[in-house]
Protein backbone atom coordinates (compact mmCIF):
# COMPACT_ATOMS: atom_id res chain seq x y z
CA UNK A 1 0.00 0.00 0.00
CA UNK A 2 1.38 3.46 -0.66
CA UNK A 3 2.60 6.12 1.61
CA UNK A 4 3.26 9.60 1.65
CA UNK A 5 6.55 11.76 2.88
CA UNK A 6 6.20 14.08 5.69
CA UNK A 7 6.66 17.37 4.36
CA UNK A 8 5.16 17.49 0.83
CA UNK A 9 2.80 14.24 1.21
CA UNK A 10 4.19 12.97 -1.92
CA UNK A 11 3.20 9.49 -2.91
CA UNK A 12 5.84 6.94 -2.84
CA UNK A 13 3.71 3.89 -4.41
CA UNK A 14 4.11 0.39 -3.00
CA UNK A 15 6.48 -1.08 -6.53
CA UNK A 16 5.36 -4.80 -5.45
CA UNK A 17 1.10 -4.31 -4.51
CA UNK A 18 0.12 -0.96 -6.71
CA UNK A 19 -0.85 -1.60 -10.05
CA UNK A 20 0.50 0.17 -13.12
CA UNK A 21 -2.23 3.14 -13.28
CA UNK A 22 -2.63 4.28 -9.78
CA UNK A 23 1.75 3.87 -9.91
CA UNK A 24 1.32 6.43 -12.20
CA UNK A 25 -1.40 8.68 -11.50
CA UNK A 26 0.87 8.99 -7.80
CA UNK A 27 4.10 9.95 -9.72
CA UNK A 28 1.57 12.30 -11.80
CA UNK A 29 0.35 14.29 -8.45
CA UNK A 30 3.95 14.20 -7.67
CA UNK A 31 5.05 16.27 -10.38
CA UNK A 32 2.28 18.67 -9.72
CA UNK A 33 3.06 18.84 -6.45
CA UNK A 34 6.18 19.93 -7.08
CA UNK A 35 5.40 22.25 -9.90
CA UNK A 36 2.86 23.46 -7.27
CA UNK A 37 5.72 24.85 -4.61
CA UNK A 38 8.41 25.51 -7.43
CA UNK A 39 9.99 29.61 -7.07
CA UNK A 40 7.82 31.83 -9.46
CA UNK A 41 9.82 35.00 -10.63
CA UNK A 42 8.73 38.24 -11.97
CA UNK A 43 9.46 41.54 -13.08
CA UNK A 44 6.91 43.65 -10.79
CA UNK A 45 4.19 42.70 -8.36
CA UNK A 46 0.95 41.40 -9.90
CA UNK A 47 -1.55 43.57 -10.82
CA UNK A 48 -4.23 41.61 -11.64
CA UNK A 49 -5.46 37.80 -10.21
CA UNK A 50 -6.17 36.60 -6.89
CA UNK A 51 -3.06 35.32 -4.77
CA UNK A 52 -2.78 33.88 -0.96
CA UNK A 53 -0.78 35.10 1.38
CA UNK A 54 2.79 33.90 2.20
CA UNK A 55 3.20 33.63 -2.10
CA UNK A 56 6.36 35.16 -3.32
CA UNK A 57 7.81 36.14 -6.40
CA UNK A 58 11.80 36.15 -6.81
CA UNK A 59 13.13 39.20 -8.97
CA UNK A 60 13.61 38.15 -12.52
CA UNK A 61 16.77 41.04 -12.58
CA UNK A 62 18.69 41.79 -9.41
CA UNK A 63 20.80 44.65 -8.50
CA UNK A 64 22.48 46.47 -5.51
CA UNK A 65 20.38 48.05 -3.72
CA UNK A 66 17.00 46.17 -5.14
CA UNK A 67 15.20 43.20 -3.39
CA UNK A 68 15.71 39.85 -3.94
CA UNK A 69 11.84 39.39 -4.73
CA UNK A 70 8.22 40.11 -3.10
CA UNK A 71 5.77 38.63 -0.40
CA UNK A 72 2.06 38.58 0.19
CA UNK A 73 1.12 39.47 3.16
CA UNK A 74 -2.65 39.46 2.18
CA UNK A 75 -4.72 36.90 0.92
CA UNK A 76 -6.88 38.82 -2.00
CA UNK A 77 -6.76 40.31 -5.72
CA UNK A 78 -3.97 42.28 -7.04
CA UNK A 79 -4.95 45.37 -9.30
CA UNK A 80 -3.06 48.16 -10.44
CA UNK A 81 -2.66 51.44 -8.53
CA UNK A 82 -5.42 54.06 -9.36
CA UNK A 83 -4.22 56.78 -11.54
CA UNK A 84 -5.83 60.09 -12.37
CA UNK A 85 -7.72 60.96 -15.73
CA UNK A 86 -7.54 57.78 -16.84
CA UNK A 87 -10.12 55.73 -18.67
CA UNK A 88 -11.33 53.00 -17.01
CA UNK A 89 -13.57 50.27 -18.70
CA UNK A 90 -16.48 48.31 -16.96
CA UNK A 91 -15.24 45.47 -14.67
CA UNK A 92 -11.83 47.59 -14.03
CA UNK A 93 -10.59 46.68 -10.97
CA UNK A 94 -7.97 49.40 -8.81
CA UNK A 95 -6.35 50.04 -5.48
CA UNK A 96 -5.51 53.28 -3.85
CA UNK A 97 -2.42 54.65 -3.72
CA UNK A 98 -1.91 54.45 0.21
CA UNK A 99 -3.07 50.51 0.73
CA UNK A 100 -6.91 50.54 2.88
CA UNK A 101 -7.15 47.35 2.43
CA UNK A 102 -9.41 46.43 -0.32
CA UNK A 103 -9.66 46.93 -3.97
CA UNK A 104 -12.47 48.32 -6.71
CA UNK A 105 -14.51 47.49 -9.62
CA UNK A 106 -15.71 50.09 -12.25
CA UNK A 107 -19.42 50.02 -12.14
CA UNK A 108 -20.01 52.71 -14.58
CA UNK A 109 -17.51 53.49 -17.46
CA UNK A 110 -15.35 56.70 -17.28
CA UNK A 111 -12.49 58.92 -16.45
CA UNK A 112 -11.10 59.34 -13.40
CA UNK A 113 -10.69 62.71 -11.97
CA UNK A 114 -7.61 65.08 -10.93
CA UNK A 115 -7.35 64.00 -6.99
CA UNK A 116 -8.18 60.35 -6.13
CA UNK A 117 -11.30 59.62 -4.76
CA UNK A 118 -11.55 58.96 -0.97
CA UNK A 119 -12.48 55.30 -1.47
CA UNK A 120 -15.17 53.59 0.97
CA UNK A 121 -14.30 50.86 3.23
CA UNK A 122 -17.56 49.53 3.51
CA UNK A 123 -19.16 46.32 2.00
CA UNK A 124 -19.96 46.84 -1.47
CA UNK A 125 -19.52 51.12 -1.02
CA UNK A 126 -19.83 53.03 -3.83
CA UNK A 127 -17.95 56.67 -5.25
CA UNK A 128 -17.81 58.88 -7.80
CA UNK A 129 -14.54 59.81 -9.07
CA UNK A 130 -15.07 63.54 -8.65
CA UNK A 131 -13.37 64.37 -5.92
CA UNK A 132 -12.49 67.98 -5.73
CA UNK A 133 -15.51 69.15 -8.08
CA UNK A 134 -18.01 71.59 -7.72
CA UNK A 135 -21.20 72.98 -9.22
CA UNK A 136 -20.19 75.70 -12.15
CA UNK A 137 -21.27 79.33 -11.01
CA UNK A 138 -21.11 82.28 -13.66
CA UNK A 139 -18.95 85.01 -13.08
CA UNK A 140 -16.36 82.84 -11.39
CA UNK A 141 -12.60 83.15 -11.91
CA UNK A 142 -11.57 79.87 -12.64
CA UNK A 143 -8.00 78.53 -12.34
CA UNK A 144 -6.40 75.87 -14.07
CA UNK A 145 -6.99 72.13 -12.91
CA UNK A 146 -10.50 73.46 -11.05
CA UNK A 147 -13.29 70.77 -11.76
CA UNK A 148 -16.43 71.71 -12.55
CA UNK A 149 -19.80 69.95 -12.53
CA UNK A 150 -23.04 71.14 -15.00
CA UNK A 151 -25.99 72.52 -12.65
CA UNK A 152 -28.42 69.42 -14.34
CA UNK A 153 -25.98 66.40 -14.35
CA UNK A 154 -24.99 65.31 -17.36
CA UNK A 155 -22.87 62.50 -16.03
CA UNK A 156 -19.69 64.21 -16.97
CA UNK A 157 -16.52 66.54 -15.42
CA UNK A 158 -15.05 69.69 -16.43
CA UNK A 159 -11.19 70.09 -16.27
CA UNK A 160 -10.13 74.03 -16.54
CA UNK A 161 -7.14 74.47 -18.82
CA UNK A 162 -7.57 78.26 -19.63
CA UNK A 163 -8.18 80.52 -17.05
CA UNK A 164 -10.62 82.82 -16.48
CA UNK A 165 -13.90 84.30 -15.37
CA UNK A 166 -17.20 82.38 -16.76
CA UNK A 167 -19.56 83.49 -18.34
CA UNK A 168 -23.16 84.91 -16.88
CA UNK A 169 -25.07 82.03 -19.00
CA UNK A 170 -23.47 78.34 -18.16
CA UNK A 171 -22.02 77.02 -21.73
CA UNK A 172 -23.36 74.23 -23.69
CA UNK A 173 -21.31 71.50 -22.07
CA UNK A 174 -19.23 69.24 -24.89
CA UNK A 175 -20.51 65.73 -24.49
CA UNK A 176 -17.50 64.06 -26.19
CA UNK A 177 -14.75 63.10 -23.83
CA UNK A 178 -11.84 65.32 -24.30
CA UNK A 179 -13.51 68.03 -26.20
CA UNK A 180 -13.16 71.50 -25.52
CA UNK A 181 -15.87 73.92 -24.22
CA UNK A 182 -15.53 77.89 -24.35
CA UNK A 183 -16.80 79.64 -21.25
CA UNK A 184 -16.57 83.16 -21.72
CA UNK A 185 -12.40 83.35 -20.58
CA UNK A 186 -12.41 80.04 -18.96
CA UNK A 187 -11.66 76.99 -21.34
CA UNK A 188 -12.82 73.50 -20.08
CA UNK A 189 -12.32 69.83 -21.66
CA UNK A 190 -14.97 67.45 -20.72
CA UNK A 191 -14.72 63.58 -19.32
CA UNK A 192 -17.57 60.89 -18.59
CA UNK A 193 -17.37 60.32 -15.20
CA UNK A 194 -16.26 56.98 -13.71
CA UNK A 195 -17.61 55.28 -10.42
CA UNK A 196 -16.55 52.86 -8.13
CA UNK A 197 -17.68 50.10 -5.86
CA UNK A 198 -15.66 48.56 -2.70
CA UNK A 199 -15.18 44.91 -3.90
CA UNK A 200 -13.00 42.86 -0.94
CA UNK A 201 -9.54 42.16 0.12
CA UNK A 202 -6.95 43.36 -2.11
CA UNK A 203 -3.24 41.35 -2.05
CA UNK A 204 -0.77 43.23 -0.58
CA UNK A 205 2.85 42.52 -2.24
CA UNK A 206 5.84 43.88 -0.26
CA UNK A 207 9.46 43.20 -1.13
CA UNK A 208 11.98 41.28 0.81
CA UNK A 209 15.55 40.40 1.12
CA UNK A 210 17.60 44.08 0.26
CA UNK A 211 20.57 43.38 -1.24
CA UNK A 212 23.07 45.69 0.03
Amino acid sequence: MATTTAKLGLVKPDWANDEIGSTIDAIAQNFQTLDDISADYADAPPISGDWPAKHILYANQLSIGGHIGWVNIRTGKAAPIWEKLKYYANGSHIVPKNDNGHYYTCTQSGYSGLIEPIFPVSDQGQVQDTRGANTWNANHLYQVNDIALPTIDNGRFYICIQAGESGDVEPTWSLIDGATTYDKNAVWHGYKIAKWQESGVAALYRPFGKIE
